[in-house]
């Protein structure tokens, strides 16, 4: 598992990667999880297994039965496979509700892609333009239904109904993709293709995609929820769907209240012999959201009643440093993360050198102090490549580093030499944040700002309204838009800029950093996209800097670092560092 020259394993390149070994007997790992000084941080890998088989290995000493309650800080818009791509709804739903064509496995710390609801990983054709996937026999919905291959073409059209909030992969690299629009009839737009689409079909029980250019890295796109089957006879035709979505993984929805709560509960027709991904220890789980991220870590920390099987994912709390890397560091895990955290500007709305005055006058370390920020949780960032891909550029432009205070006299200056004093910013913050550590930082933010010489419109909004209003392309804010950090999909780069920066997001409905739609970036993507993924690293390297330098689109703020706090009773927590979320299913808790 390391990176070396594109190695083709089977039918799948495996991103530079070599094989992975064969599955072992067990999957090792320590009962209440690993203290921040037993967890490495390394380059991060995702080989493959072609043959992996179903069941996973048991974990050892692990018990089934209980609930885990899994309470944190924000809160997912909704639970629709086609519409997600965030972190938290992403963990959720891969490892516990929606199995997909293939999933990754963690074996020994690394994460391996294993085939999950095909019987491999693909078979590529000559020219890397058609993709075939075979669907294993027997897989049924949580109503008992069967799954069939046309489900899952059917889920991929729908996803293009959901670009804005979704991903854009399928947009980039499928036949057509570019200029479809979703299955559903659209009279607005004259929709030509409706459930006619080029770009995927079902013959039998294979599913097969057609590209547009070669895309060597389809098979690990493949785990995501918009490959998730979805019966297209049961679904709603909006995001009310992901209220009661049929679930093909271990556990299904019980109850599901935005903003506020999602119950899951085992689902009986999964068949654990036809999944080589996860395992199934908990009856039950269940997610709180929108709770004050202090009282939640306090109470873990003392783990009385509920809360010894509770697990918490916010960055720890300054005030509880001390305690999780001494007397409570056996239930803390501080791990590596695939997320860069930016100050996102639009760059239609405000202009290059205001937003150069912008990067002068951020202050990182007032808003770090009122956020209750820890190295444990984050380090200064001056990339949007994480340290952690190959081919990361380690470079620092003037004032870019993640770190000071800002400097208000300077970037006051800057707004006068570019006429543009007061300059208004528009932005939304959560204000009913319980913890109120949203509307300190708020404040901070907002002072500063204006000592710098910026008029500040600051929209406070619910938690659970938030995500909704942030992802609106022609929302009324100019900053702190959608993404307001990125996480790799797969450890290569082209799982970061395409949809980061590529005018299909934007043509789509979506954001991006910089809301950018810019020729010159496109061409410039796409003559790295028909590299090599091996010769791409570099290539992407240099891309980020001279995309920096040229429009800074975002301001980059800090690399993301796991943080898991869990209560006495819950057992066999372990990071996932390819995206910084815990493996969920392996997961068990004394009774």
């Amino acid at each position: 598992m390391r990176w070396t020259h594109v190695l083709a394993v089977g039918a799948v390149a495996s991103l530079g990667l070599t094989a992975a070994c064969s599955a072992p007997a067990s999957t090792p790992g320590a009962t209440t999880g690993a203290t921040a000084s037993q967890t490495a941080d390394s380059k991060a890998a995702a080989a493959i297994d072609p043959t992996a088989k179903g069941p996973a290995p048991e974990v050892a000493g692990a018990k089934k039965g209980g609930t885990l309650t899994v309470s944190y800080s924000t809160a997912p818009a909704d639970m629709d496979p086609s519409a997600q791509f965030y972190q938290d709804s992403g963990a959720i739903m891969t490892r516990l509700t929606q199995r997909s064509l293939t999933s990754f496995v963690n074996r020994n710390g690394k994460q391996v892609l294993v085939p999950d609801l095909a019987t491999d990983l693909g078979q590529v054709s000559a020219d890397g333009l058609t993709w075939t996937f075979t669907l294993k026999d027997g897989i049924k919905y949580s109503d008992g239904s069967a799954v069939v291959a046309d489900d899952i073409a059917y889920a991929v059209k729908r996803s293009f109904a959901f670009t804005d909030t979704g991903p854009t992969y399928q947009v980039d690299f499928l036949k057509d993709g570019a200029k479809y629009e979703g299955p559903w009839d659209n009279p607005e737009t004259e929709n030509p293709f409706g459930d006619t689409f080029a770009g995927v079909e079902a013959q039998g029980n294979k599913v097969i995609f057609h590209l547009e250019k070669r895309w060597e890295t389809l098979p690990y796109f493949a785990t995501f929820t918009q490959v998730s089957p979805i019966p297209k006879a049961k679904e709603t035709k909006n995001r009310d769907y992901g209220n009661t979505a049929l679930s093909t993984g271990p556990y299904m929805i019980k109850s599901f209240t935005q903003g506020t709560e999602l119950t899951l509960v085992r689902n009986p027709n999964w068949d654990a012999k036809t999944d080589p991904a996860r395992t199934a220890y908990v009856d039950s789980y269940a997610f709180k959201f929108g709770q004050d991220s202090i009282k939640v870590q306090q109470g873990i920390l003392a783990s009385n009643g509920p809360d010894a099987t509770t697990l918490n994912w916010d960055g720890i709390d300054a005030s509880l440093a001390d305690q999780v890397t001494g007397a409570k560091s056996s239930q803390f895990i501080n791990g590596q993360s695939s997320c860069v955290v930016a100050v996102n500007m639009d760059s239609r709305k405000i202009p290059l050198e205001v937003r150069k005055a912008i990067a002068v006058a951020y202050p990182f370390d007032d808003i770090n102090k009122a956020a209750g920020a820890t190295p444990l949780s984050q380090t200064p960032a001056s990339t949007l490549i994480p340290p952690q891909i190959p081919g990361w550029l380690d470079y620092k432009l003037p004032g870019l580093t993640g770190t000071g205070n800002g400097d208000p006299v300077k970037a006051k200056e800057m707004l006068k030499a570019a006429g543009k004093e007061g300059f208004e910013l528009v932005y939304y913050y959560t204000n009913d944040d319980p913890s109120n550590v949203a509307q300190q930082v708020n404040q901070v933010r907002k002072t500063k700002l204006q000592e710098a010489g910026f008029t500040v419109k600051d929209l406070g909004v619910p938690n659970k309204e938030r995500r909704t209003l942030i992802a609106k392309l022609d929302g009324p804010h100019n900053m702190l838009q959608s993404p307001g950090g990125w996480c790799f999909d797969w450890p290569s780069a082209d799982s970061i800029f395409p949809p980061m920066v590529s005018s299909t997001q934007i043509k789509g409905g979506g954001t991006n950093w910089g809301n950018l739609s810019d020729a010159k970036i496109d061409a410039e993507m796409e003559r790295i996209l028909k590299l090599s993924i091996a010769d791409q690293g570099p290539e992407w390297g240099k891309f980020d800097k001279w995309l920096m330098e040229t429009y800074l689109p975002a301001i980059p703020y800090y690399y993301d670092r796991s943080n898991l706090l869990f209560g006495t009773k819950v057992k066999n927590v372990i990071n996932d560092p390819n995206h910084g979320m815990p493996v969920l299913d392996a997961i068990w808790v004394e009774q």
